[in-house]
Formats: structure tokens, sequence, C-alpha cells
């Protein structure tokens, strides 16, 4: 590991130093020379780097020669770095000279850094000088080149890469979805624990199992959470409630964490996934069980555990236990042959039979199979499938050793020393950790394990993007998930493989979890420390006080830390910080003290309430990242940010002027600005930012004077933005005297573009580029053919929208406040009814005043949108009149809300696919005509307060026999009572939840629904009874009842009159 860690600090020396030498810092302070022989020196050295690793473990010598190496390399490292942010300051002062024409004066305080710096390289020649010479009384001998490896191209959208299959597991997922649905109905909380040792494919399971459709019909509510760690019941539960809920409870103690849980989780069926659980003592888990049973939550619930526990918790959970062996042999083969070769490739005969007999070593362990065959997936060498195959690995007694040095094998034959560091760097991270892809990329550039290559002509971040493809496809990074275009955006490592880092960077890195006074009074020096408080926040303020006051800040490269202390925090000690993460609530403001960090590259300061950024930030040359999302009390920022030279990302909520903007030349996320009137705010500041990529919103458009400054944005030429936002502000005047027209024409978008986003704009047509949706490049008009998405908002004197047909990958259109559209698209002259748009799969229409029709000449049909079409929405639309959905579509969502002129539903006989139809908020709505003869798939159906329709549409229950959810009322006020639900006991197996709204003088509630013996909660509203029906109380499988608006009834009524088994009993939102 060593010739990694000082092949990858070599590599940025040598990087930086091909920048100095050429500059004129390097020639005025005579430099030059010093520089060129460190680089001589440095390049052979490191040619020796892989004989030394070889011998390391035969002789102390050489691990005491790579020992020295390493400080002496981390020395050099810190001195190129602080040559180089000399000259990035010398180029920020020599700008500001130019702009004020000032003269450069010599200083005492430049003299004494020079002549320091001179004697620094110095120094380290000498040392490297005799490191060089020690190391050929070694006997170490240069590296001879080696075959390269060639890794198998793929494409990142493949849906099989970083995840694994479940194969031979299928009886024992049958057995396990049995227990949860099947086994004992009447039971209130089922727990059944997956157990196996570590890669055993425990985790896969529990997913194939949680994502299986007899689950998903079976249970209202899932949730997934990791453990990973011993906790309390307390905790247990607060992380419980923060998976279901997606936010953290605001008390901790057990009485308010499970009333919580039951307002959430009450009266529904739920399945909880405890992944990676370390809690078996019997006691644990029977308190866990009575307290989950407290939550009152509907019969059936269940608790799937993944644990390495064999005999975990009480003697019911032994019993519904699912132990899991090693699979056999020929499925061992099925997934290492998956993983090796391409689709339909037959493998050749010698490496088949090779292969076979790896497999088999694998004891059964996919997590073993995948990671050996991602490995070998790039090796058609059969002498290096030999070498694997007759590794002394495969003969360790202990079966954790055996495991542990297998996964080492993958690790040793990555294929560089960027990919071994930038895996081992991941041990910073606590284990299940979802790491992002892209927060990676940029920690790895900020330590400079990645550089760019400029022989492929590669960026920095293309080549931290090809190290993680290699660490996914190596399988040493899993359970990806991906972005909306199919490309990964995050992923996780396997306990064991995390392990894995863990052991290789233990001189490196320390990640500490909860960790006690002692533990903080023990951290040793490293480079890389992360602090996470998942229960114990107390120790919060003894890291920080630590860090302070202890040497081990000296040679910290990380720090990932929460600070509670509510003075101000010193960063002079970080004298080698790279990376700076700092979350707590007491942040307000940043002590000057940072501007000293001039190694600084990656500053986190999400989150904080930081008021203000000193104006010191601005000395930070280095500084490459900059995240500030949700830090909602930042008001403005330094002038001096300017300065930040090498700043490639912000993220923020807060917009960066453009006078600042314009001068960070080496942006490539900036996610809005916001451009002025002003001199040096205009939109022209973005002329200079061609790196820029991702998503951009520009606001402020009403303040660009023409489009010749449009133009100067440049904004065609920075192919790597994804989305584009063009926002115009508010206008009292209603875009009078603005000339919106002129200046969109001027920001026409890089071909590649797949998102845009047009606000406010106030002309009466679009210009060319967005009519056609083609841009002209070089006088050549080019179709934006790769769009996916377009919104357009607030156009308020549109009359006409961009042709759309030519639009092959669009899948999403909205369209709001555009008041002066009467129609989608006009008929053209061939009379031609081709759709909208041949590729759209959802359009949603919001506050369209004046739209009537969605083609010129044709019925509303969502056969005139799109073949395709899979969802519509329709709001606020009040000349809309008539739908017609006759023809035969795959439309799974229709939803119509508060359209009031919408008079007809003619048909919906060709909606068969729909899952779930809204209608509401109609009042003129007098038929829903037509049904489908049978539509299974229909989940939801609410038409409610649509108040001139009188009775349900024919044979509704008929055709949508499998509905869960329903909402009916209220109807014509000319009815006497709700109409009837003559047919509704059709839903007795399915309906699960069923809301009725009525009028004050409806009183009875419709008796039909007495037979719903599968109902849980019943929703009553407005409605003029003053009493339950009897039957009520006999509805034994209801949990939730509530009543709202029922002004002849009290609270003791509603209780009397509900089931005694519904545990959830409230009217008007308070408990009966």
């Amino acid at each position: 590991m060593a010739d990694a860690l000082v092949n990858v600090a070599a590599e940025a020396i040598l990087k930086k130093l091909a920048s100095i030498a050429v500059n004129e810092v390097a020639l005025a302070w005579g430099y030059k020379e010093k520089l060129y022989t460190l680089e001589g020196t440095l390049k052979m050295i490191r040619a020796k780097l892989q004989d030394a690793e070889n011998q390391k473990g035969q002789k102390h010598s050489v691990m005491e020669w790579l020992k020295q190496l390493k400080e002496v390399v981390a020395e050099a490292d810190d001195v190129v770095d602080e040559v180089h942010y000399e000259m990035l300051r010398r180029e920020v002062k020599k700008r500001d000279r130019v702009a004020i024409k000032v003269p450069s004066l010599p200083s005492l305080k430049k003299l004494f850094f020079r002549s320091e710096m001179g004697h620094k390289i110095k120094n380290i020649n000498e040392k490297l000088s005799q490191i060089n010479k020690q190391a050929n009384e070694l006997g170490l001998q240069n590296e001879q080149p080696g075959p390269v490896v060639q890794y198998r191209p793929y494409l990142e959208t493949d849906p099989n890469l970083g995840e694994f299959k479940i194969v031979g597991r299928e009886d024992d997922e049958e057995r396990i979805i049995h227990l949860l649905t099947e086994s004992r109905k009447e039971e209130k909380l089922t727990i059944v624990p997956i157990v196996g040792m570590g890669g055993m494919g425990k985790t896969t399971l529990a997913k194939s199992v949680y994502n299986n459709p007899k689950i998903q019909q079976y249970f209202d509510v899932k949730a997934w959470l990791c453990v990973s760690v011993k906790v309390d019941i307390n905790t247990l539960l607060a992380k419980i409630y923060e998976s279901v809920v997606g936010e953290k409870p605001k008390s901790e103690t057990m009485a308010n964490l499970v009333g919580d849980l039951e307002k959430k989780l009450g009266a529904k069926r739920y399945l909880l996934v405890l992944d990676d659980v370390w809690d078996e003592e019997r006691l644990y888990w029977e308190d866990f069980r009575s307290v989950m049973i407290n939550v009152k939550s509907q019969i059936g619930s269940g608790v799937l555990v993944t644990t390495r526990k064999l005999d975990i918790g009480t003697k019911a959970m032994v019993m519904n236990s699912c132990p899991l062996k090693g699979l056999s042999n020929d499925d061992c083969w099925n997934i290492f042959k998956e993983r090796v070769f391409l689709a339909g490739q037959s493998p050749q005969p010698e490496l088949e039979e090779i292969g076979r007999d790896i497999a088999k070593k694998c004891s059964g362990l996919p997590l073993l199979l995948n990671v050996i065959g991602g490995m070998l997936q790039n090796y058609s060498d059969p002498e290096k499938w030999l070498a694997i195959k007759n590794s002394k690995v495969w003969d360790l007694e202990d079966e954790r050793e055996r495991v542990q040095k297998s996964l080492e094998l993958s690790f040793d034959n990555l294929p560089n020393s960027m990919a071994k560091q930038c895996f081992t760097y991941c041990s910073i991270f606590k284990k299940d950790k979802v790491m992002e892809r892209d927060e990676l990329v940029r920690l790895w550039m900020a330590l400079g394990f990645v550089q760019a290559d400029e022989e492929k002509d590669k960026a920095v971040e293309d080549v931290g993007n090809d190290i993680f493809r290699i660490l996914v496809s190596n399988s040493l990074f899993q359970d990806v998930e991906r972005d909306e275009y199919g490309n990964i955006s995050h992923c996780s490592m396997h306990d064991l493989v995390h392990d894995l880092s863990l052991t290789l960077s233990k001189h490196e890195s320390v990640c500490l979890v909860d960790a006690t006074n002692d533990d903080i009074a023990r951290i040793p020096q490293v480079k890389h420390l992360a602090v996470y408080h998942e229960q114990n926040f107390e120790s919060a303020a003894e890291v920080s006080m630590c860090i302070e006051r202890n040497t081990v800040a000296r040679t910290l490269h990380t720090l990932f830390i929460k600070l509670e202390l509510e003075k101000k925090f010193s960063f002079q000690r970080l004298k080698c910080i790279r990376i700076l993460k700092l979350k707590g609530d007491f942040i307000e403001k940043l002590d000057d003290s940072i501007g000293g960090l001039v190694h600084l590259r990656y500053l986190d300061l999400r989150y904080t309430k930081i008021r203000v950024l000193p104006e010191s930030i601005g000395k930070l040359y280095h500084l490459q990242t900059l995240k500030l999302q949700g830090c909602n009390r930042l008001k403005k920022f330094p002038k001096a940010m300017r300065n930040l030279r090498s700043l490639r990302y912000f993220m923020g909520n807060r917009n960066i002027p453009a006078n600042i903007v314009g001068q960070l030349i080496c942006l490539r996320e900036l996610s809005s600005v916001k451009v002025l009137r002003r001199k040096g705010h205009g939109i022209e500041e973005l002329r200079h930012l061609n790196n820029l990529g991702g998503k951009l919103c520009i606001g402020g458009l009403e303040n660009v004077r023409s489009k010749e400054d449009a133009v100067k944005a440049d904004l065609s030429s920075k192919k790597n933005l994804y989305m584009i936002e063009f926002e115009w502000s508010e206008d009292d005047d209603e875009g009078a005297n603005r000339n919106d027209k002129e200046v969109l024409e001027g920001l026409q978008p890089p071909k590649d573009v797949k998102e845009l986003a047009i606000t406010r704009f106030y002309g009466d047509n679009f210009p060319e580029w967005v009519t056609k949706m083609a841009v002209n490049i070089d006088r050549k008009e080019t179709p934006l053919d790769k769009l996916v998405s377009i919104r357009l908002s607030g156009c308020r004197s549109c009359l006409s929208l961009p042709t759309l047909e030519q639009l092959p990958h669009l899948r999403d259109l909205v369209l709001e406040d555009m008041d002066s559209l009467t129609c989608l698209r006009s008929c053209d002259v061939t009379g031609s009814m081709k759709p909208l748009c041949p590729s759209l799969r959802s359009l949603r229409l919001y506050d369209m005043y004046s739209l009537e029709k969605w083609i010129d000449g044709s019925p509303n049909s969502s056969k005139m949108i799109s073949p395709v079409l899979q969802k519509l929405e329709i709001a606020y639309c009040p000349k809309i009149a008539i739908l017609d959905e006759c023809h035969p579509h795959p439309l799974v969502s229709l939803t119509i809300r508060n359209c009031t002129g919408l008079v007809y539903i003619m048909s919906i006989q060709g909606l068969t696919s729909l899952e779930s139809l809204v209608i509401s908020g109609c009042p003129s709505l007098l038929v829903i005509a037509n049904l489908p003869n049978e539509c299974h798939s229909l989940k939801t159906l609410f038409i409610r307060f649509c108040t001139n329709l009188t009775p349900l549409p024919q044979k509704t229950f008929d055709c949508f026999a499998f509905l869960n959810k329903l909402e009916l009322g209220p109807f014509s006020k000319e009815l006497d009572s709700f109409p009837s639900l003559q047919g509704i006991d059709k839903l007795r197996n399915h309906l699960h939840e069923l809301t009725l709204y009525g009028v004050d003088q409806w009183e009875s509630i419709p008796e039909e629904i007495q037979h719903l013996t599968s109902l849980t909660e019943l929703h009553i509203y407005s409605f003029g009874i003053k009493e339950m029906p009897t039957w009520l109380t006999n509805m034994s499988s209801i949990q939730r009842l509530i009543v709202y608006n029922c002004k002849g009834l009290n609270k003791e009524i509603v209780r009397r009159g509900a089931p005694p088994e519904a545990n959830d009993v409230r009217l008007d939102n308070k408990m009966c």
C-alpha cells in the first residue's frame, strides 16, 4: 500500500512542478534549477517503487526506506503546494494591479518567503538524493514495463452494473414472504431474521423480498433502515421514525417516539427492514416487540432483520429465522460466469475450467464471486487466472481471514495506484454510508489522488469518474443508485469491503462513531479524521477542543467534525488541511484564520447557521469546492470571493453576484446566477466560464439590454451544461417595453442540453431557435434532439408552443400560467392529426386559463398528445369543456383538478391501464360516461367536489374491482342522500381506505360499505348524521376512523359507534 501512497503523491507533485517551473515565480526567484532537480530525483525514485513494494515483506530495511520516503514525499508535496499557492496569489495581485494601474514593489515579507522556500526545496532535494542513494544500496531495481490492463468497455447505463442478482435463494425468498404474509395472520407483529456470515447475500436477499410484488401489495408502508452498530431501543425507534417519515423526530423520549410512530403507522400494516443488526439479546428483542405493538398498527405487520448472529432474540425469532448456507457449485459458477463474461459470450474451455475451480474456492459467498469475477473480467490470459486459482489465500483455515485476504486479491489487482489510493480513502466514511459519486470524485481531487491526463485530453473529473467506474466494475462499490438518465449517482460498500479499506488505511485514517472521551484522547497522528455522532452528541465539544489543542491537527489532510462550541474555532493548527467538513448548530461565523489554510481545496459548511463569510476566505486560492446548501442565514458574499481562482464547484441557496462569478474562471458547477444592469454585473460576465456544467438558472434577464449583450454570455460553448433555465422577474407592467424575444434569441444553449425551462417570458411568440427547437451552429441548424424535459412557465402572452414532433427523447413537458394559449398545436394545412410529441411520457397543464383543445380540430384525447403518454395532469384550466378517452391508450395516471368549465368526460373506455384516476373540484361536470369494460390495474379512484354530478358512473365497481383507495363526494345538493354504492361489495378483498364527503342535509352514510371486510381506514366528512350507524361496530378490520365537520356528532357518540378494534378514532382532528 505504501507504494500506492507515494506513487499518487509523486504524480501530484510532478504535475504541480510542471506548471510552476515555467511560471515567472520560478524564474524570478531562481527556483527553476532546484525544481528540475527535484523532478528528476523524484522520477528516479518512483521507478523503483514497485520493486520496493515486492520486497518489503522480506526486508525490514526496505520497509523502513518506504516509510522514510513517504514522509519526505509528503513534505515535498506541502512545499511545492505552497510555491504553487504563491504563484496563484501573485496572479491575483497582478490582476488587481493592472485593474488600478499600481506598480509592484518588493517587500521584506516577499523576500523572506522567497528565501524560506528556496531553503526548503534545497533541503528536500538533499533528502531525496540520500533516499535515492539508499535505494541503490538496497539493490532496488527500476520497474520493468508490464502489460497494460485494458479495462473492458461497458455502458454505465447497463442495469446490471454494480448490482448483485439473486441466484440460488428462490426457496429462501418464498419462505420469508410466506412467513411475513401468510403463516400467522392473527399475529400483530412477525419478526423474521435472515442469518449468515458476512458476504453470504443477506442484504441482497432482503432487498429482493422488499421489492417483491406480493410484499408491495400486502403492506401499506415499507421502510428500510441500516443499523450497523449496537443501539439502544430509543435510538432504534428514532431511526425507524426517520426512515418512515424522512425527517428526525422532534423528541426522542420513549413515549413521544411511540406516539409519533403511531400517527404514521397506526391502522396500517407495515414492513420494516433492519439491515445489519448486532444486538442478539432476548430481552432487547422482547422490549422492541412490546414497544412496536404499542404503536397499534394493523395485524400482520412485519420486521425483517439481517444479522450475523445465529441465535438472535426470542424463541419465535429463532424459529422464524432463515439461516443462509453457501451456494451450490452450479449457482457459484452461474454468478461468476455472468460477472466475468459478456452476455451471450461463450468462455474459452481453458478459462471455464479454471473459472469453475475459482468459483468453488469462493465458499459459496456471492460477495466473493462478484468481486473476484469483477477483477478477472479484464483478463483473458490463462496465466493470470491460474495465479488467482493457486493463490495461498484459499488455504487459510480461518474463514473470516480467508474471505478478507480473498477480497485483498481484487485490491492488489487494481490497475493503478490511483484506484488503490481512492478506494482506501473511502474508509473515512462510516459503514453503510451511501456515497455520492460526484462528492467522491471531488474529495479525491482535493487530495491530489486523481490528476488530469493531458495525453488523452481528460480533465481531472473524467479521470476521477474512470476510477469510480473501475471500483464499481470490480464490485468494490455496489448497491448503485442511478439518476434520471441511467447514470450511476450513488453507491455503497459491503461491510467486509469497508473492513478491507479500514485495514489498508489504518496508518492514514481514523473514523470514529460515537467516540468516548478516551477514544478522543487517543486519536493518533493521521492524515484523515472523521468523527460521527449517532448517540453520543456530548462528545462533539471534546473532539473540537482536542483538535484545537492537540498536535494531531498538524498532520491532518481531511477533517469531518461537528462543532458544538459557542466560541469560534481557530483553524491555525490545521496547517496541512485539504478537506474540511464542519457541522454544528452554533456555527454562525468563521474565524479569520481560515484564510491561512493555503492547502484547503474542499470546504463544506452545509446546514450551518453561518451569517457571513470572512473576507479572508478570498485567500483560499487552492479552493476547488465550496458547499453552502441550507445556509439560509447567509446574507451576502465578500468581494474577495472573486479571488478564488481554483473554484470549480459552488453549491448554495444564494446567488453569487455576477461580478464575482465572472472572475471564477475555473467554475464547473453554479446552480444559479442573477444578472443586474450595473457595470460588471451583466450577463457578459459568463463569457469566460466555458467549463460550466450541470444545471444553471440565469435570473434577472429583464436587465439584459440587447441581443448583442446576451450573445456575449456564449452559452452555446458551454457544452457540459445539461439543464438551463431562463428566468425573468415579476413585472407589474406585464412586460411593457421589454425585449424578451431579442434577449432569448441571443441565449442559444449548447446542442446537447437535456432540460430546458423558460420562466416569465413576456413575448407573444418565442424566438426562432425555441420555436424550431434547433440552434444555429456555424450557420447550420442543429436540432436540440437530446432534450428530455421542457418547462414553460408564466409565458402569459405566448400564442403558440414550440414544435415538439422532432424531439425523439422528450419525456416530460410542463406548461403553466400560459394565459394566451388556446390549443397546444394547430392542425397543419394537410389536416394531419399527428400527436403533439410521439415520445412524451408526462404532461402537466397548470393555470392555463384560455386552453380549450389539445390539437385544434380534434378531440381532447391522450392519443393526440402522445401514443406512449403515461401521466396527464390538468389543473385550473377553466375552458377545457370535454375530454374523450375512447381510443385505446396506455395512460397510467390521469388527474383533473379545479377545471371549472369541464362538463363532459365522454369516455375513458380506452384507458385500460390506468392505476390512478383523480377528478376533483370540477363543479360543472355532469357526466363520466363509458368506463372500461375491465380495468384491474386501477388502485386509486378519487371523484371529489363535482357538485353537479348526480349518480356515480354506471358499473363503477364492476370496472374497478381491485381498488385499494377510494374517495367520493360530495355530489349534487339536489340529492336527498349520498348516491347508492350498490356493487361496492365487489371491492371487499382489496379496498383498504375509503373517504366519503357529504353535505349537511344527508343524515346517513351508505350502508353498502359494511361489506368491505378489508377496509382499514374510513374517513367521513361533512355529513348531517346524528348517530353512527349500528353496523359500523361490526367492521372489525377498521383500525382508523376519522370524522370531520359532522355537526350532529360529539366525541362520545363517535367513540361509542366506532369498531372496538379501531385504535385511532378522531373527531375534528381530536382523539376520541
